[in-house]
């Protein structure tokens, strides 16, 4: 890594009163701060008049992830209580796996008293008689294989007996209004274990309005996992371990990105949330490194970027056509109709943007992860007036609160 900085840096005290626990009754009610470019004033606005600050003629991208019902309550042969969080498949992608029947392998965390590799949890359920055989364990991580008795999908099991696992931070169970609310309006791929909760604003209303300005809204999947709760527990940055998360991408909108920055008029390019933003960002550093021809990546056929790998990429940053150019001839070189694979990268001041302008998101927990990529898309002082200014202000925080608009 090229550069460092120090994490003790993107802190800010945020009350517990502060946290939303519980979202508002219409989502498009929710408060927007909208900082704007060049270090002018902080807006205040709510979030269905963000359609009047979205230039006409931009890309916006959405994460059409959709939370699964990963949190399952077990019982111990003995009969003690347990309970199973899904995090993600121990191989391939969440979308295959929500399709396995009969049986399907997760790394999980398992929470409970005396549980050791071996044992078998079951569930109350009758129906499908599911059993989770802990296969390995190592403090509350686990790898699970769940069986069951019948051809039902993984997916409708969880459906009737899990349960959306809501942020550790809210303190309380899901209840049923969770089951919409704790969803966007346009999710659709199974695999999350978090909302991708920038897009919680949005409903039918806005998105139409977005696209009568000529916004064009482009569909991109990163699955969610636990380590967006991760908390921040090194020293320095370095020493801190990313959680990788996995993306796919269809080809139809690596072209429309291309052509989109080859307009000669266009307004801007927007990620809704920090996953579209680390998928977009992760898919223009593996083309500026595919444009190095002694990255193996060119034969492999298969996307992965690490933790650290684009910040030695720096000083080759071309213009996002030609990545996208270069990543479409590579996918068309392995005939791929999609890129699918795994990001780790993680975003810190001192990071190099590669092609997102705006971003929408929500308002993040103290150094976290998240509020690092903040503060490297506005910088340290930006960052910190814009929060003080939402705290000053009466913003809500978190999954549940509300939004801003910041403009790079």
């Amino acid at each position: 890594m090229k550069q460092s900085f120090n994490p003790n840096s993107v802190d800010y005290t945020l009350p517990e009163e502060r946290i939303a626990v519980y979202p508002l009754e219409e989502r498009d009610q929710s408060k927007l701060l909208i900082v704007p470019k060049d270090g002018q004033p902080f807006i205040h606005q709510h979030f269905y008049d963000i359609p009047d600050y979205i230039p006409e003629h931009s890309l916006m991208f959405v994460n059409v992830s959709k939370v699964i019902h990963a949190r399952i309550h077990c019982l111990k042969e003995s009969g003690g209580h347990a309970e199973v969080l899904l995090t993600n498949p121990f191989s391939g992608g969440a979308a295959d796996a929500m399709m396995h029947s009969g049986n399907s392998t997760w790394n999980c965390i398992i929470g409970g008293k005396k549980i050791s590799a071996g044992m078998i949890l079951s569930t109350m359920d009758e129906v499908h008689q599911l059993r989770i055989h802990v296969l390995e364990k190592s403090g509350m991580d686990a790898v699970i294989s769940l069986e069951w008795n019948n051809d039902v999908s993984l997916a409708q099991i969880l459906e009737e007996i899990g349960n959306i696992p809501l942020p550790p931070y809210l303190n309380r169970e899901a209840e049923e209004s969770d089951e919409e609310r704790y969803q966007t309006v346009y999710a659709k791929e199974d695999g999350s274990v978090a909302a991708p909760t920038a897009g919680l604003h949005f409903t039918d209303k806005v998105i139409n309005q977005l696209k009568e300005q000529d916004i064009a809204i482009e569909e991109v999947t990163l699955h969610v996992g636990l380590g967006t709760f991760k908390p921040f527990d090194a020293d320095i940055v370095e020493d801190f371990s990313m959680h990788s998360e996995h993306i796919i991408i269809r080809k139809e909108v690596v072209k429309h990105v291309r052509d989109f920055f080859l307009q000669k008029q266009r307004g801007a390019c927007i990620a809704v949330g920090t996953t579209s933003c680390r998928t977009m960002e992760s898919l223009y550093w593996f083309g500026v490194a595919l444009l190095n021809p002694d990255v193996p990546a060119w034969k492999s056929g298969t996307f992965s970027l690490g933790q650290w790998d684009v910040y030695e990429l720096f000083d080759h940053a071309v213009s996002p056509q030609e990545s996208f150019s270069a990543l479409l001839q590579w996918m068309e070189h392995h005939a791929l109709q999609t890129i699918e694979g795994e990001t780790q990268l993680m975003i810190v001041p001192g990071y190099q943007w590669g092609m997102i302008e705006g971003l929408i998101t929500n308002f993040h927990q103290p150094e976290s992860t998240l509020l690092f990529l903040v503060a490297s898309f506005l910088g340290i002082e930006r960052w910190k007036a814009a929060y003080q200014s939402a705290l000053d202000n009466d913003y809500r925080f978190l999954s549940y609160g509300d939004s801003s608009l910041l403009w790079h």
